[in-house]
């Protein structure tokens, strides 16, 4: 008896634009902080608890740099 083969589904593969397309929205929607969105938008890193260890040491900066332009631009006067 020949045995059949089940199909496999290919995951699509997203390019780091396209997972950050679904992913800020997704943040947005469950009231991430907007400060982490930003950060994230702006690195294509999320830190958090669990991975900072794991975060190489150029990517925390970076998301710490994102963090900072964040808070300054609220402290700006609208123009």
């Amino acid at each position: 008896m020949v045995q059949q083969h089940k199909r496999r589904m290919r995951t699509p593969v997203l390019d780091d634009r396209e997972v950050r397309n679904v992913l800020v929205p997704a943040m947005a929607d469950v009231g991430a902080d907007p400060a982490l969105v930003y950060a994230f938008q702006k690195t294509g890193v999320h830190v958090c608890d669990e991975n900072e260890r794991r975060v190489p040491k150029s990517s925390l900066k970076a998301f710490d740099a994102a963090l900072d332009e964040y808070f300054s631009a609220l402290k700006r006067p609208l123009q």
